[in-house]
């Protein structure tokens, strides 16, 4: 057969072309990359000898010369940069890829790559239905920063008119109970502490339920996934006007197999979404986006901060493309 051309769109098409096309043996001996275009000198079979090999490179260089392509945007900084991220090969040839097709538009590559980043990550909607109680119980191991992330909301909340109530399962803890209670008087939101769950169910009575109850369970993860299925069977039992979400706090410092171990501990219990902690303290964020990313649990919100009423962020895009490519959220 020779040398042959292949053309793919990127680099695993032609890849994938050229398996179909000239078989499982196939060779590549050269390749030209252009805006949106991938070109592949493809032999059936490796050369002999190095005067083989060498024949064949002049005749691949020969065949490529004559399709004249325009050359693609320089993606090397963006590459440069999501590497040190701590972006998987996969998601850098991803945007990469994704900023070559589209610079023909004329947009800069670094906005092409922000456009790109902005849909890698899924986004948690809001657990709201309307008439109902919203239970929104934060799950995740000690020190992810479940109490502090339940007080943040907790304030945004009440500042925009809701009727919040912050409730601890984590009595048992030295000093637990006093931390739930000084964040509640400091963002004027009451709280309660519960030794069961089902404690829960006194809020929901009568007119003056709250819009929002906030439950920050114990950090034990076993224990804590058991507890929110009991509650979820109950309020399903006695028809509650209310709905439970469990969001999974988790430092974005973590590693993805300790994320992994969490969600084990937590049994068949349903993430609605994930807040991520501490996105003030890596420059590395992109192993526990990706992770979320490929166990479909899309993030809610991100806290970067200690200040209560500032330094917890909805999720978007922007912060998702700001977090990948400065290393920060804003």
């Amino acid at each position: 057969m020779g040398i042959v051309k292949i053309e793919g769109r990127n680099l695993r098409e032609a890849l994938e072309s050229a398996k179909d096309k000239v078989g499982e043996s196939a060779v590549v001996i050269s390749r030209k990359k252009g805006q949106g275009r991938v070109l592949l000198a493809v032999a059936d079979a490796p050369p002999k000898s190095s005067m083989a090999l060498l024949t064949m490179r002049q005749e691949a260089r020969s065949l490529l010369s004559r399709d004249k392509i325009t050359a693609g945007p320089n993606t090397a900084g963006i590459e440069r940069c999501l590497r040190g991220r701590g972006a998987s090969k996969a998601l850098i040839e991803r945007v990469c890829d994704a900023v070559s097709h589209k610079a023909a538009d004329g947009a800069h590559p670094l906005d092409l790559a922000v456009e790109e980043l902005a849909t890698a990550f899924p986004i948690a909607g809001a657990k709201h239905v309307p008439g109902q109680t919203s239970i929104l119980a934060f799950v995740g191991s000690a020190g992810a920063g479940k109490t502090t992330s339940l007080a943040k909301l907790a304030g945004h909340l009440v500042r925009s008119g809701r009727r919040v109530v912050m409730v601890s399962l984590d009595v048992n803890r030295v000093g637990a109970v006093e931390q739930i209670r000084a964040l509640g008087k400091h963002v004027t939101c009451p709280t309660l502490a519960a030794r069961d769950v089902l404690q829960v169910m006194s809020l929901l009575q009568g007119d003056k339920r709250p819009d929002v109850v906030l439950l920050d369970t114990s950090g034990i993860s076993t224990a804590d996934g058991e507890a929110l299925r009991r509650l979820q069977t109950a309020l399903a039992e006695n028809n509650l006007q209310a709905n439970l979400g469990v969001y999974l706090v988790a430092e974005i410092t973590m590693r993805p197999v300790v994320l992994e171990e969490e969600l084990d501990k937590l049994g068949q219990l349903p993430i609605h979404g994930c807040i991520l902690t501490k996105a003030d303290e890596t420059r590395k964020p992109a192993p526990v986006l990706e992770f979320l990313a490929r166990r479909n649990i899309g993030v809610g919100f991100v806290s970067a901060g200690r200040d209560l009423k500032q330094d917890l962020q909805r999720a978007t895009g922007e912060i998702f493309a700001n977090l990948m490519l400065k290393g920060r959220v804003l």
